[in-house]
């Protein structure tokens, strides 16, 4: 076999062979994200999850860790015409159980959310600052300075 043949051959030439299969073009990039599952979690804007303790959508509350101590924060979270989630979240140490519960209430009815049942979510929202352990060591915190 001389040199000239072998370089002739499908080795070096970039052209596929007779009968081998050609490349597939790429799909749309749309096409390719509509095909991808999509994340965990979320809810529709006025839907209530199964796990909420609140019994209302889109408003929680959670104990936060400060250096002083446990804080409890009133959490809304709601997402915009646009699809993007947003969350924000109010302590009621610096504004009161009822002031951080009427901002969250606010912040997610801005969004055009419905308005959630505000006199089930303040007695829901005292019983956690009262029943919680976290509250027992913010009140010993408290006596004790």
């Amino acid at each position: 076999m001389a040199v000239d043949d072998f370089t002739q051959t499908s080795l070096y030439n970039p052209t596929p062979m007779p009968g081998a299969l050609a490349a597939v073009p790429d799909e749309p990039q749309q096409a390719r994200e509509a095909d991808k599952p999509r994340r965990p979690g979320g809810s529709k804007t006025g839907r209530l999850m199964w796990r909420s303790r609140t019994r209302a959508a889109g408003i929680r509350f959670e104990w936060a860790m400060r250096s002083f101590g446990p804080v409890l924060r009133v959490v809304a979270t709601w997402t915009d015409r646009h699809g993007q989630a947003h969350h924000t979240s109010y302590s009621t140490e610096c504004n009161g159980l009822e002031g951080a519960l009427d901002r969250a209430i606010a912040s997610r009815i801005s969004c055009g959310a419905p308005m959630p049942d505000r006199q089930d979510l303040l007695q829901r929202l005292r019983h956690e600052y009262e029943t919680s352990p976290f509250a027992k060591m913010r009140r010993a915190q408290l006596l004790a300075a």
